[in-house]
């Protein structure tokens, strides 16, 4: 579990970062980020937010990933840092990588059991799986990115993982990955899983936004901060969100904390025993 430490739509811009609930997608030094698991926490309590999640890249990225080695290190001191500053719900989570045609990412389930939240998007130079999923899934988005085809495939890449795993989040959907946002959001909706306006870059287009908005899928805003002065900040998403006019209703994270979908997978499998 976490670390217990208006019905219109948007037409006028958020300024205050109080408005968002929490930030549930930042890096630490453990992967590609630049500041401490506790300058995170620190710096999400003084922008006025009451949740963080702090989420390192998976383990199979070469140069970004979180070390296996180094992951109880890290989940200790996301403990740590949590008690330190009670007054804000920190969580731990991971931003894996999809790895393959069938929806594999680089995490195992048992590694779920001390995860409060769980981010999957797609990176380059991940290590694949397989010889066969090199081939298949990252030689075609890295020579053929524009190919119907290869759409079709990632398409279906998001859709597999989806319902194979209780994944919270979908990361900068489309970033160096071409599919059909609008096919990835039914299914994101129809299992609980959430699609991210992300901090650093939107890479949809207006009209894909529009159309995964139509989906009625949950939207998450989320800093992707890489250091503890990138935490909180929403401006890119706010941006879209006022220009697209995404209704306040649809965004999780505004001003309510989100149900996420690990959360209440764990639940069931406790009741179920």
């Amino acid at each position: 579990m976490p670390h217990q430490s208006p019905t219109t739509k948007m037409n006028q811009p958020s300024t205050t970062n109080h408005q968002y609930y929490g930030d549930y997608h930042t890096h630490t030094k453990y992967s590609h980020g630049k500041g401490s698991v506790e300058a995170n926490i620190k710096a999400a309590h003084d922008l006025g937010l009451k949740e963080i999640a702090v989420t390192d890249h998976g383990f199979r990225h070469p140069a970004y990933g979180v070390r296996r080695r180094d992951f109880a290190r890290m989940r200790d001191e996301v403990r740590a840092a949590a008690e330190k500053c009670p007054q804000i719900t920190v969580y731990l989570g991971l931003e894996t990588n999809l790895q393959g045609l069938d929806g594999k990412i680089d995490i195992n389930l048992s590694d779920l059991d001390c995860l409060d939240i769980l981010l999957c998007g797609f990176h380059k130079m991940v290590q694949p799986p397989s010889a066969k999923e090199f081939f298949s899934f990252f030689v075609p988005n890295f020579f053929t990115p524009a190919a119907n085809k290869t759409r079709l495939k990632n398409t279906k890449a998001y859709v597999n993982a989806i319902e194979r795993y209780p994944i919270d989040i979908i990361t900068h959907l489309r970033y160096g990955m071409n599919a059909d946002v609008y096919e990835i959001a039914l299914a994101a909706k129809a299992h609980g899983t959430v699609i991210e306006l992300n901090g650093k870059r939107v890479s949809m287009t207006d009209a894909e936004v529009a159309r995964v908005i139509e989906s009625g899928v949950g939207i998450i805003v989320n800093s992707d901060g890489h250091s503890p002065s990138a935490v909180g900040n929403f401006s890119v998403p706010q941006t879209v969100i006022e220009r697209v006019g995404i209704p306040a209703e649809q965004i999780v994270n505004l001003g309510k904390r989100p149900d996420f979908r690990l959360k209440n997978w764990k639940e069931e499998i406790r009741v179920l025993g």
